[in-house]
């Protein structure tokens, strides 16, 4: 008779459990998602406001903590989501959220950081996420913005090549320069033949040379620095140009690169060449191999 009491009493606790996460949960106060494995606890739920899809863009503020702890109080994050990588990606929060839910997520730390990339910076194993979601972009109005901003790149990318083109001409007229570009659109232009050995992919080049823009700006000068730059030729350690130019050259042979900007910084520029900007170099073949 014991044992049957026994056995009803635990049957009554394991339905307990199924409708009260709240007092079975393995963390105390927060229910347990079983397709994803994330443990939630919400403050506050808008079930009637719009829940988070994939592609959505959201406005949150965002809570890092230990159990006991705070490591990042709350802050404003942007967060486009995304389709989940693993089974308890943030993303798979996010999409139990709705509009004004604030709610709070324990996560592995260990797998959270993992899928980062970056090295766990704590020793407790969980990790607890507090997210209040302020704002939300529905997907539909994101790709439509997202559209928007690529026609007027696209836009942007066709005129400054456009004018970059029309500059190359008039350097070209201007400086008389007779040679046909090569099918990239380098400008190879001799000024002293060499003598010496052929440079070829996979040896070792030293050369001098003086870069300048278009307008005369010098920009990098090896002479001045009393060493030439060395290279292996061929392996993308120096611009497309270069590599390409520098194998029509001999040991001892000078000549000018005028260079499009798609063989050079193209349409990123670097700290001193602004983006779509043609380059020229005076170069020197000063020696090929050790």
């Amino acid at each position: 008779m014991k044992k049957t009491i026994s056995k009803i009493m635990l049957a009554l606790l394991a339905v307990a459990c199924v409708f009260n996460f709240n007092s079975c949960s393995k963390y105390k106060g927060y229910k347990l998602d079983k397709e994803t494995g994330i443990y939630y606890k919400f403050h506050i739920l808008n079930k009637d406001s719009a829940q988070v899809q994939t592609g959505d863009a959201l406005l949150l503020q965002c809570q890092w903590a230990l159990k006991d702890s705070i490591l990042q109080p709350f802050m404003p994050i942007q967060v486009l989501v995304e389709e989940s990588n693993y089974k308890s990606d943030v993303n798979n929060a996010f999409r139990m959220m709705h509009l004004g839910d604030s709610a709070t997520f324990i996560f592995d730390a260990d797998t959270f950081f993992y899928h980062m990339g970056i090295e766990k910076p704590f020793e407790e194993k969980e990790l607890y996420l507090t997210f209040k979601l302020n704002e939300m972009i529905p997907k539909a109005e994101v790709d439509a913005i997202m559209a928007e901003q690529e026609a007027q790149y696209n836009a942007y990318i066709e005129q400054a090549r456009v004018v970059e083109d029309s500059l190359m001409q008039e350097y070209i007229a201007k400086n008389k320069i007779k040679v046909a570009p090569t099918a990239s659109g380098l400008y190879f232009i001799p000024k002293k033949a060499g003598k010496g050995t052929q440079a070829m992919a996979g040896q070792k080049v030293a050369v001098h040379y003086v870069g300048k823009l278009l307008d005369g700006t010098e920009f990098d000068n090896s002479i001045k620095r009393g060493e030439p730059l060395e290279f292996v030729l061929g392996q993308g350690r120096v611009i497309p140009g270069w590599d390409e130019g520098i194998a029509m050259m001999k040991e001892g042979e000078k000549a000018v690169l005028l260079i499009p900007s798609k063989l050079a910084y193209g349409e990123s520029g670097n700290q001193v060449i602004p983006p779509f900007s043609p380059l020229v170099f005076d170069v020197e073949l000063v020696k090929v191999g050790e």
